[in-house]
Parts: structure tokens; sequence; C-alpha cells
């Protein structure tokens, strides 16, 4: 198990990091590793495993270094210690920064972040916050982001009200809450829509939203609601020598980020960006749509490699 201590408050957070086999299972495989890290934010409420179906042809198919951490509170991460302040979205950017920085550091590494949902705020302040990340970031992957904004306000009315937000932290509270999680992830995956996910897989996201610390849980839905348009524009402002590439892949059906109210509000701030929308896809997009999802994300990856090779 590796476990990094927060330099926020030593809390224990667990990381996956991934370096392709040296005796790949296909015959003829190559054995060359990719010279750029894959780093994988999870969305909320889930952990690192949700992305196992791109992690493991990433890694032991085509040759990508994979660092994949379970934000605090979430899979096998501790939420907090008895000395820990409030926590904000600064703790987990810190928290990411922190692990990258002791996992990089020592010899600084070229990497791409691939961020679903909030895991996508997380790598714009992660990029932000650290010279060393900022300089070795060589591009995002947004998979439904919930940029720039997660909830309605004067900017952007028609993204989710914050009734929505209320309704859902109380739907987590109490005796009924997870059969809540239970009812709840079908829709994730718009399962209405005829993307089929078997009932034990549908069983396996509803662990992972299970086990989540119920603090966490509730206080990270609050701390979603952080605004992040301003940032978004910093990036757009940046001189075009050091702007990074960037690939976003969203659902047309995803009911709990909507396209018109996040990512295509993306792309008209950055309109160098990429922009791929799936059909009949949800959220969840990352496990119905797994194949397209690798394809488009292998295909954003070439020249990046490529460059990484000169």
């Amino acid at each position: 198990m590796a476990i990094f201590s927060s330099p926020v408050d030593g809390a224990s957070l667990f990381y996956r990091y991934y370096v392709p086999s040296s005796t790949p299972h296909r015959p003829g495989a190559s054995l060359d590793r990719q010279p750029l890290t894959l780093v994988f934010l999870h969305g909320w409420p889930m952990s690192s495993r949700m992305y196992d179906q791109l992690i493991v042809p990433l890694v032991e198919t085509h040759r990508f270094p994979v660092i994949a951490p379970d934000r605090r509170g979430f899979g096998d991460s501790h939420w907090s210690t008895p000395t820990t302040g409030e926590v904000t979205f600064d703790t987990f950017v810190k928290d990411v920064v922190g692990l990258l920085e002791h996992l990089l550091g020592s010899n600084p590494t070229p990497f791409v972040f691939v961020g679903a949902s909030m895991g996508g705020t997380e790598s714009v302040l992660a990029r932000k916050a650290s010279p060393l990340l900022r300089a070795n970031c060589k591009g995002f992957v947004w998979i439904g982001p919930n940029m720039p904004y997660s909830m309605a306000c004067d900017e952007c009315p028609a993204a989710p009200a914050p009734a929505v937000w209320d309704s859902l932290i109380q739907s987590f509270r109490g005796a009924g809450g997870k059969n809540f999680i239970a009812e709840a992830i079908p829709g994730v995956f718009r399962v209405d829509l005829g993307n089929h996910v078997g009932e034990r897989t549908l069983q396996f996201y509803e662990r992972l939203v299970c086990q989540a610390d119920p603090v966490a849980l509730e206080r990270t839905a609050v701390i979603l609601s952080k605004p992040m348009a301003a940032e978004l524009r910093e990036l757009a402002a940046e001189d075009e020598r050091d702007r990074v590439p960037v690939l976003i892949l969203h659902g047309d059906s995803d009911s709990g980020m909507p396209l018109e109210t996040s990512s295509a509000l993306i792309h008209e701030i950055l309109p160098w960006s990429q922009l791929k929308v799936y059909k009949n896809a949800g959220h969840g997009l990352y496990l119905t749509h797994d194949l397209q999802v690798l394809d488009d994300i292998l295909a954003f990856l070439e020249p990046i490699v490529a460059s990484q090779r000169k």
C-alpha cells in the first residue's frame, strides 16, 4: 500500500503508482516505456478505482506510467487529523501538489493530468500552485468537468441550483443514505438511454461511493461550489508559448453536469481546446464509453509524446 503524509496536516493519503511491466502479457508488445506520466484525479464521490478500465490498458498495453491518488476522505485516504483546520479546495490542491512534488520532484518528469468532474478543477489549481508542476505539465484531459460553474450563480444561472445540491446532501444522510446511493448509481451512467452496465459493475461503483467518509462526502459537496471562470481565463491569457493542450470529453446527456453549463463554456474560454461530445453519454462516460475515451486520449497524447521523444 502506497501512503503519503499530507503536507497540510499529516493525514494518510493513498495513491497508486503504476509502471509498465517488463513482461507484458501480449507477445510482441513493445517494451518501451512512454516518456510521459499520466496523473489521474478522480471525481466526487468515488476513488481512483473508477478509472480501472482506462488505467490498465494505458499502463500495460500503451506503456504509460500512471499515478492515481485517492482524494482525502475517499477510497483508502483519510479525511483529516485532529489538528486539521477547515478542509477546503486549497487543502485538496496542496495534497496533490505535495504528492506529485514528492514523486516527481527529484527527477522532474513530464506528465499530463487526466481529471474527471472535480478532478479537472483540481488539476488547474495544482498546476497554478506549483512552479514544478507548471514546468512539467504538458496537457490536460478533462472528462465531464464541473467547471467553470458547478452551482447556479449570477454568471451562470443555468447551472445546477443550490437546492439540487442541498437535496443531494440530505439524501446521503440518515438511514436511507445507502439505499439512495444504490438508486442513484445507474443515473450516473444513464443506463436508461441504453448504456449497458452490468449489475455487478453497478454494485462495484456503489461500493466505491459507500467507502467514502460520510463527513468527506458532505463537506466535499459543499467545497465543489467553487467557481473556476477566473482561473480558466488566466489559462487563456497565458503567453502562447506557455499554453498546454486541452482535451475535453463530455456526454450530451450528462444530467449531473450539463454540457451547456460546463464544457461548452470552457471551450469558449479556451478556444484552442478540443471538445468531443459523446452521444447518449452521462457523467460516467469513462465507463460506458471507455474504448472511445481511450482512443481519444491516445490520439491527444500522440503529439505530446512525439515532442518529448525529440
